[in-house]
């Protein structure tokens, strides 16, 4: 059990109260404890281990309680009771953007509104905007919000996925018998989304049956049995698709299981004008299945269609940016503005996992929800780096903003502090009700700014909760690489955004293109994971990657483009 997960849980319970209408204090004080465990440097067991939640400053021993009983068995009381009062499609209707607890218990409770049916149907029959304090514009909004979450309907979060994925590995490894469990799908192919986990369990021939038997007997595993594939759900209802095979059939079958669907009907295509059944190749690897059809190795990242099947030895597919590629981290927040740690907190994770150099980038002042810096206070704050930088050495810690966009593409300081940041990431965070040349040309101007070096998430959409703005990519990159300034792959597992379709587009244009995790909490740091991933599929190359650089080679470049 992570930290993370405990705080999800003392935020859902938060929410529960808010929906139920009671005790708005005792909301708040989960809500804040749940914020405060994440900014913790030690891990939940240690904390747990060592006895000091309850002396933590906002959690307490009724918290503390809450924490350890959910650590023990998924969940905790008060947070059983709570969900008995709320129906569960009450929950459902906060997935909608804009519509918050407060809301949906009106919606409730004086509509009778319980599921996202039932509110596409008032939405319908106009009574969703007769509600006190909601009105035409709210529900457009919410019809909006309704026909995205159609679109999704179906769909995990990437990093949900792998936890549901690292949780089945576990317990599947125990059962003896098992040789190799392996994830395909559009897991495996480094989705920004998941549908399901599609696995294959391999085992000898004459172990198959036991260890159908062992699996189907997984405690926290419901199954289905439907001819060789096992359907089921874990216990976080993740979808599963099971199916166990002897070693000798591996190969081919990882191609299949692999996906996508437009890339093995390719496959299927070569397969049928050599009367061969994909399925029924036989090879060691999946290299071989492809030299069998006298093919280039496609890597899992790149089979979304099939443009990437070529001739063996026809083809070259670029090595992406990986792991050990990475030297420093830029676009990370400290508790100057919205992040759980302070920048020396931050700043000693980098060194213990081997990185030379972190960029903080905290919020411009318009940002008054995420306590953005005013110029006294990156002032303040430049003063503290550069004592860090002094004790840290050779460790550097880079001066950096995000600052925001506003609607006329100018950006959230003068000339003056801009020019004495080290780097500066530009942003938009409100205003998203725009056109598609209205948000291009806002982007633009921002990218225009000769203080600015790189653009942050510049569609601004939420994977599952937002689309975001619409933007016109290609001018938008060939902006981009005529200001020679950057744009952002921002790793966050709920945005991965800049949107992996467009980095090859990046890479013939030579728009730098760094991995930026958005952290707001030492663990979000690892969220680069995510867009290496992602990166993969362009795929993006190291020295197309900033974060890839040495420090004097970033600075050099931020420098050298009109800085």
């Amino acid at each position: 059990m992570t930290k993370q997960e405990a705080a999800a849980a003392l935020r859902q319970y938060a929410v529960l109260l808010e929906l139920i209408g009671e005790d708005a204090f005792r909301a708040r004080a989960f809500d804040y404890a749940a914020r405060t465990l994440e900014m913790q440097g030690e891990s939940l067991e240690e904390l747990l281990a060592e006895n000091r939640l309850a002396a933590i400053k906002g959690i307490g021993k009724g918290v503390t309680a809450a924490i350890v009983e959910f650590a023990e068995r998924g969940t905790f009381g008060d947070l059983d009771n709570a969900l008995e009062k709320v129906p569960s499609g009450v929950l459902e209707l906060l997935r909608v953007e804009g519509l918050g607890p407060k809301r949906a218990r009106t919606l409730w409770q004086d509509a009778r509104i319980t599921s996202l049916a039932y509110l596409e149907n008032a939405l319908d029959t106009g009574v969703v905007e007769k509600l006190p304090g909601f009105g035409a514009k709210t529900a457009e909004k919410f019809r909006a919000g309704l026909a995205y979450l159609k679109t999704v309907s179906g769909r995990h979060w990437r990093h949900h996925a792998q936890r549901a994925a690292d949780a089945l590995s576990e317990s599947l490894t125990q059962i003896h018998g098992i040789d190799e469990v392996f994830f395909g799908g559009s897991l495996r192919r480094g989705m920004e989304t998941v549908g399901d986990l599609d696995v294959l369990v391999m085992a000898p021939e004459n172990r198959i049956e036991s260890v159908r038997t062992a699996v189907l007997t997984l405690p926290g595993v419901t199954w289905e049995e439907t001819g060789t594939i096992l359907r089921g759900k874990n216990i976080a209802e993740f979808p599963i698709e099971l199916s166990i095979i002897s070693k000798h059939e591996a190969a081919a079958r990882k191609v299949l299981v692999t996906g996508s669907k437009e890339h093995l009907s390719a496959l299927k295509q070569i397969c049928a004008t050599r009367k061969l059944a994909l399925e029924n190749i036989e090879a060691e690897t999946e290299e071989q299945v492809y030299a069998v059809l006298g093919l280039t190795y496609v890597p899992p990242a790149l089979r979304e269609n099939g443009s990437t099947i070529a001739p063996a030895g026809s083809r070259e597919f670029p090595a992406p940016v990986a792991w050990e590629d990475i030297r420093g981290i830029l676009h990370c927040h400290s508790t100057y503005s919205d992040g759980h740690n302070s920048i020396a907190e931050l700043a000693r994770a980098m060194i213990e996992r081997g990185y030379h150099y972190l960029g903080i980038a905290d919020h411009s002042q318009t940002a008054a929800y995420a306590h953005g810096l005013t110029p006294d206070r990156v002032r303040a704050q430049w003063r503290e780096i550069d004592e860090l930088n002094k004790q840290l050495a050779p460790f550097r810690i880079l001066k950096g903003t995000e600052a925001d966009i506003l609607p006329d593409g100018s950006v959230d300081f003068d000339d003056e502090i801009l020019a004495g940041f080290d780097f500066v990431v530009a942003s938009i965070h409100s205003g998203f009700n725009m056109t598609e040349v209205q948000a291009t040309e806002r982007l633009c101007r921002a990218l225009e700014n000769p203080h600015v070096d790189i653009l942050g998430h510049p569609t601004g959409r939420l994977l599952l909760e937002r689309n975001g703005y619409p933007v016109n990519h290609e001018h938008l990159i060939a902006c981009a690489a005529q200001n020679g300034k950057g744009i952002e792959l921002n790793c966050s597992p709920h945005r991965l955004d800049l949107d992996w379709r467009w980095l090859s587009v990046c890479e013939e244009m030579h728009v730098p293109v760094p991995l930026c995790p958005d952290a707001h909490h030492i663990d979000g740091l690892w969220d680069i994971r995510w867009g290496i991933d992602t990166a993969a599929k362009g795929p993006l190359t190291a020295g197309n990657c900033p974060s890839t650089w040495g420090v004097e080679t970033f600075l050099d470049w931020c420098r050298n483009h009109g800085r």
